[in-house]
């Protein structure tokens, strides 16, 4: 049961924010690993590599903590020949006015119109396949 809780509180929905609107739409999940300290993105547009079929990994990794805010670096991971590559594609942050969630800001995926965040707020109790079917 233990595990089970620890699963639940460490899975958090992505969505894509409509920053006119203010609509949410399904982008995936976000794992928190807390033996790295970082979140893990599964992002549903992107895709799995043709070579072996695997998806890119997505990491945010805090870099910067202040009283007010949390920065963090968005890294991208993909694996070729065996080989473990890491470069950062982007940048998040969370403070009083994102509401305890982390926003996420990826070139060209997100813009001034429509950004990436992880729901560290919402109540984990459903799932995110009901909210992302």
């Amino acid at each position: 049961m233990k595990n089970e809780q620890q699963k639940n509180t460490n899975l958090h929905r992505l969505w894509w924010v409509n920053q006119k609107t203010k609509k949410k739409f399904c982008a995936g999940r976000a794992f928190y690993l807390e033996k790295s300290g970082e979140f893990v993105l599964y992002v549903n547009l992107l895709e799995a590599s043709a070579t072996d079929g695997k998806r890119d990994e997505i990491y945010l990794k805090p870099v910067k903590v202040s009283e007010e805010s949390i920065y963090y670096k968005v890294d991208k991971v993909i694996y070729r020949d065996d080989k473990t590559l890491r470069f950062s594609i982007g940048e998040a942050y969370q403070n009083k006015y994102t509401n305890g969630d982390i926003h996420i800001l990826i070139e060209p995926l997100t813009n001034f119109f429509k950004k990436l965040v992880i729901d560290l707020t919402e109540n984990k109790k459903e799932s995110c396949e009901v909210q992302c079917a």
